[in-house]
């Protein structure tokens, strides 16, 4: 391993030597790549070198290829990489990098290029177990020029020679519509206007619920791991739980109690009797009682029922309940940012939350969200 990481920086070296002086807010035309995939070849992807170092775009770790995700802030003064277990939180503004135990890591600060982060290449593969290498472009692909992918690994079946000659075509082909004045020219760098920055979003005013169902695919207790990370947030949850959840899983119950996080009764039927049999289960096992509910199912019987019963029930259609192959991204562009409003945000508690949660909670934190418990005293969110 450490002779390839050896041989990583020589050709980083050299790599860097033959290329033209560019600023730190330029883009340099390479190709980049994840395992045996070829990013598309466009300024969001492309990597900027500065004092020997590669920097990538953040852009580059979205998916599921590297195991690896990213999460920024809006106003681009904070970015987070996490994965396997742990993350490294980058603050552009202060230029201090920390890892997921607090520590300050004496890395090159992230940078900021127009509306992208980059991230310093060499120092986040090492921590997240990754490998990358540099790979010349044959002459015969695109003459006259020397051109380079910049190749990042967790996984892949191709070595570097095979994997380029596999993608000639697609290489040469977004070259020239890179470039489709003259083919081939010299590299290009685009140049950004240098960052502004901004003061950070507050959304205080918008409040946010966090609750999770469905124990029974054995991932809660990782979520409840993650919660535990963030504690210094003050972030606590709650836990819908149905019968079945509460008699099979007693220690965990007592668990989730004991961290602070609420509990609620998840119906199937939506009857009085599920409730009442949920109920006593939930205080054998953990000596806790609660009057709020909710339904994926029956919810309209639910919902009355609840209301003859005085029990407070939330509404599980107002939440986001499926979110699939969703990315990070893609489940904080559906957050709220008006004034006033509110919003639960529902997970199973599978592999794919435990996968997002990190973000999702870096979004929340950035941007300053009000994340409030479920209580039985809250209002509940309904149609």
């Amino acid at each position: 391993m450490k002779k390839r990481v050896a041989a990583v920086i020589i050709a980083l070296c050299l790599a860097a030597a033959l290329i033209p002086a560019v600023s730190q807010a330029a883009v340099i035309p390479y190709f980049m790549a994840v395992n045996d995939t070829l990013l598309p070849f466009n300024d969001s992807t492309m990597p900027f070198v500065s004092g020997g170092e590669f920097f990538v775009s953040d852009r580059v770790f979205e998916g599921d290829s590297l195991d690896v995700w990213a999460i920024g802030s809006g106003d681009l003064e904070f970015v987070r990489l996490y994965g396997a277990g742990k993350y490294v939180d980058f603050y552009t503004a202060r230029a201090i990098t920390m890892d997921h135990d607090g520590n300050t890591l004496h890395w090159p600060s992230a940078r900021r290029v127009g509306a992208r982060f980059y991230v310093p290449l060499r120092h986040v593969a090492e921590h997240f177990g990754l490998s990358y290498e540099i790979l010349e472009v044959p002459r015969d692909i695109i003459p006259n020029e020397q051109m380079w992918v910049v190749r990042i690994i967790s996984s892949a079946v191709f070595n570097g020679q095979t994997f380029v000659g596999l993608n000639r075509n697609a290489i040469r082909t977004a070259y020239n519509d890179y470039f489709p004045s003259q083919s081939p020219q010299p590299p290009r760098p685009t140049v950004s206007p240098p960052p502004v920055i901004e003061p950070p979003p507050n959304h205080s005013d918008v409040t946010i619920y966090l609750s999770f169902f469905d124990i029974s695919a054995g991932w809660a207790g990782g979520i409840l791991d993650l919660l535990d990370i963030q504690e210094t947030s003050g972030y606590l949850s709650c836990f819908f739980l149905s019968s079945a959840d509460i008699a099979d899983n007693p220690d965990l119950i007592r668990r989730i109690s004991g961290s602070g996080h609420s509990i609620g009764i998840w119906l199937e039927e939506g009857g009085f009797d599920e409730y009442l049999e949920a109920s006593a289960f939930l205080f054998e096992a953990a000596k806790v009682k609660t009057v709020i509910v909710s339904a994926n199912g029956a919810v309209e019987q639910a919902m009355l029922m609840a209301d003859e019963n005085g029990l407070v029930f939330w509404d599980s259609a107002q939440s986001i309940v499926n979110y699939g192959n969703l990315s990070v991204n893609a489940i904080t562009a559906t957050i709220p940012r008006d004034s006033g409003v509110r919003r639960n945000l529902l997970f199973s508690c599978s592999e794919r939350a435990a996968s997002v949660l990190p973000g999702v909670y870096s979004f929340l934190m950035v941007n300053e969200y009000s994340v409030v418990r479920i209580t039985e005293t809250t209002e509940p969110i309904r149609r």
